[in-house]
Formats: structure tokens, sequence, C-alpha cells
């Protein structure tokens, strides 16, 4: 499983809010995270959709945080960017590998999904802006 780099955007984009205030325009934001306006512009309904971000179009408007960054985990932004979080479909789906019935790692590799979700629901926004 590879994280792209729109959940690395998203991530970069909601600590950057996070740390200066929680709000700026689409093009203020994607200069400040180094991000083209087209990607930023991709992810923003995303955001807003899972109720990670609030936009406002027109004047005065912008991209501001919904949420509190300490209620905000990274599991839960990277599963709204790239869907669930899983190693190897045979985890979730038996029936997608014709070797699951004699299948050494499936249990390992679950172990490895479970560890990495903790560990990415145990960090918030909030804590990536203290770092």
């Amino acid at each position: 499983m590879k994280i792209t780099r729109a959940s690395d955007f998203a991530i970069r984009l909601l600590v950057h809010l996070a740390s200066k205030g929680g709000e700026g325009t689409s093009q203020e934001l994607a200069k400040e995270i180094n991000v083209s306006f087209n990607h930023l512009a991709k992810l923003v309904p995303i955001l807003a959709r899972h109720g990670f971000i609030i936009t406002q179009k027109g004047k005065g408007g912008g991209i501001r945080l919904a949420r509190n960054p300490r209620k905000i985990d990274l599991a839960e932004v990277i599963e709204a960017i790239e869907g669930p979080l899983v190693i190897s479909d045979c985890i979730f789906h038996k029936s997608s590998c014709r070797f699951s019935k004699e299948c050494k790692a499936r249990k390992c590799l679950n172990k490895v999904r479970k560890g990495m979700l903790k560990v990415l629901s145990n960090t918030t926004v909030k804590e990536l802006v203290a770092n």
C-alpha cells in the first residue's frame, strides 16, 4: 500500500490551516504549502465533503478548518482521500486470491494493517502542528 501525494497534500493543507489560525484562500494556500492550485482544487471538495474544512465562495470567502485539529486524525484524512487503508485485497476479500486457503501471510498482513491504522488514528493534525 502506498499513500499518495494527494494524501500528503491534504495533510499539509490541514496542518497549515491549523498552524496559521485556520483559514485562507485557495490561491494563498496553494502557494503557502507549495502545491499547484489544480491539485488543491481537486482536494478541497473531498475534504469539505468529509467535514474537515468549510469553503466559502466569493469576496471574503476561502477555506477554513471545520473541526478542531485535535479531533482530526491522520487515518481519517488518508481514508477520505484514498479509501480504506489495505495492504492486500485478500485481507478483506478472501475470494480475491486463489491461495487464500493456504495463505500463511494473511494474519501477519492484517496485524501490520491494524498497527498502521493505530498509529495513524492516534496522530492528530494538532500533534503535527506542535512538531
